[in-house]
């Protein structure tokens, strides 16, 4: 049986506590030597001059997602291109075993052809007209899509990590609602979410701080002024690539009228890819015509069928859809303007300092972007619009156009006589005859009331170079794209202007943030 102990006992037994020697007499005597001994310091040095402690922060890691209406991407900042971009197709969605899409007889079943508006509706995620989508089946394919991705190329762990989401301009807000609701539910658990748009990102990535951002996308072509990282002003239309793949699609059926021959809607993006090309503003009429040959595969037991097509043909579907020029300019509605007279209209309705810096510095963006001759022609488009037309907002005046031609030459005439000057009788004649119109145009004229005593001194302090010589190049700039300008930004750890918490949302839902 054990004995007890009683505390006082206890205490009593144990043994002294060692006190620290003391360096005093060490320090006294200074002259006598003595044998190396450790420092005695109330804290450790180790990390000095060993390996890193706690002061120094691991890098933070940022995950940056890119929503789009054909993909998913994603990847890491700092990083040029995203680790994965998901395409939506029909395959996607096919359960964990399911290899039916192998089968020829299976992939002979699913060929759809061109049956309405639902043609491509497979091959995208959402459409901006809700009034026919069903959201819960765009949650269900985003979720499915962002598990993929954090599974087979992130292989993330479960720790937080910020997000940073790149979006279209103007995406509806169900939509973006939806997205967060995916991010904010996943296993990670990123504690905020930065939202950034196309425009903003891809003038970021092109080194520049004002732009004009044409962005030819899938269902519509955004042309987007910037000034200081902001969307000053915004402009749609539906000429995009989902009208350019639907001309295609007319020009081949046409080529093949007669025979049983169809063409789906892989087969005809394949051939936008691969084969589609835009033609120069200036034609050369001696080109000798080339012939070029397609190969489509056929239902039958012959697996593909080969025709000759005339290369020049492949060019008319970006014609028609970006330019429009079998159409006059009073034909087109607000939704389905010409990208160059839209771009034009653009830039008539900014301020003159914002026009004359966003002229020199338009970028072109977008997946269709890329095809051979679009980015020349449609410079070439702007540049004629600016040297026919200049920055006059009304186009066409109608009855009254001799009348403004005449107000506008006259006007030299009129204040060289209120300044008291002598007036020549070619200026007296030319007032007094009706028929005679002026030789240089009015807009290359000088006028007057624009010489200001300040203009003329900053016009003197820039080299006699003003605002108006340089608001007449058109000049196009190379971007990376939104997401190296995703990328650029997040690696910079700057916060975004729209930044939601994961907390904020949960209690309020996206619409209460």
């Amino acid at each position: 049986m054990a004995t007890s102990v009683s505390n006082a006992d206890y205490i009593n037994s144990r043994p002294a506590i060692r006190t620290r020697p003391s360096i005093s007499g060490v320090i006294g005597n200074t002259g006598s030597p003595r044998s190396p001994r450790t420092p005695l310091l109330n804290r450790s040095i180790s990390s000095q001059f060993g390996s890193p402690g706690s002061f120094r922060i691991e890098q933070e890691d940022v995950v940056i997602f890119e929503l789009n209406q054909r993909y998913f991407a994603a990847g890491y900042a700092g990083e040029s291109r995203p680790r994965s971009i998901l395409p939506f197709t029909p395959g996607s969605s096919h359960r964990a075993g399911d290899y039916g899409q192998y089968d020829k007889a299976h992939a002979r079943n699913m060929r759809k052809y061109r049956l309405g508006e639902d043609w491509a509706s497979s091959h995208e995620l959402y459409q901006v007209d809700l009034g026919a989508l069903d959201l819960g089946l765009v949650e269900d394919k985003l979720d499915r899509a962002l598990r993929k991705i954090h599974v087979d190329y992130l292989q993330m762990d479960s720790k937080p990590r910020k997000v940073l989401l790149v979006v279209p301009s103007m995406v509806p807000t169900p939509l973006l609602g939806i997205a967060l609701k995916v991010l904010f539910g996943h296993f990670t658990q990123p504690p905020s979410i930065s939202i950034l748009t196309n425009p903003v990102l891809s003038c970021a990535s092109a080194g520049l701080r004002h732009a004009l951002v044409i962005d030819i996308g899938w269902e519509e072509t955004t042309i987007t002024a910037v000034g200081e990282y902001k969307e000053i002003m915004q402009r749609r239309s539906v000429r995009a690539g989902k009208m350019l793949t639907k001309e295609m699609a007319d020009v081949i059926e046409h080529e093949l009228a007669g025979s049983d021959v169809k063409i789906t809607f892989e087969e005809t993006e394949d051939l936008v890819q691969r084969m589609a090309w835009c033609r120069s503003r200036r034609v050369d009429s001696e080109e000798s015509p080339q012939v070029t040959v397609v190969h489509l595969p056929t239902p039958g037991s012959v697996p593909t069928t080969d025709f000759p097509i005339d290369f020049v043909k492949l060019a008319e579907p970006a014609e028609r859809t970006f330019f429009a020029p079998q159409h006059l300019q009073t034909d087109h509605d607000d939704h389905d303007i010409p990208i160059h007279l839209l771009a034009h209209k653009l830039l008539l309705s900014l301020p003159v300092d914002l026009r004359s810096t966003c002229i020199s510095r338009i970028v072109l963006t977008g997946s269709y972007t890329n095809m051979l001759g679009l980015k020349q022609r449609l410079l070439q488009e702007i540049s004629y619009l600016v040297q026919s037309r200049g920055w006059d907002v009304v186009s066409n005046y109608g009855s009254a156009r001799q009348r403004h031609e005449r107000v506008l030459w006259n006007e030299p005439i009129i204040k060289e006589a209120s300044t008291g000057s002598t007036i020549s009788q070619e200026s007296v004649s030319a007032l007094q005859d009706p028929t005679v119109m002026p030789l240089v145009p009015a807009s290359d004229r000088v006028h007057d009331d624009i010489h200001d005593p300040v203009t003329i001194k900053a016009e003197r302090g820039k080299g006699g170079a003003s605002d108006s010589d340089a608001s007449n190049v058109v000049r196009g700039v190379e971007s990376l794209g939104a997401w190296a300008g995703a990328s650029l930004v997040a690696s910079l750890k700057i916060q975004g202007v729209h930044e939601i918490d994961k907390d904020d949302f949960n209690k309020h839902g996206f619409r209460g943030i």
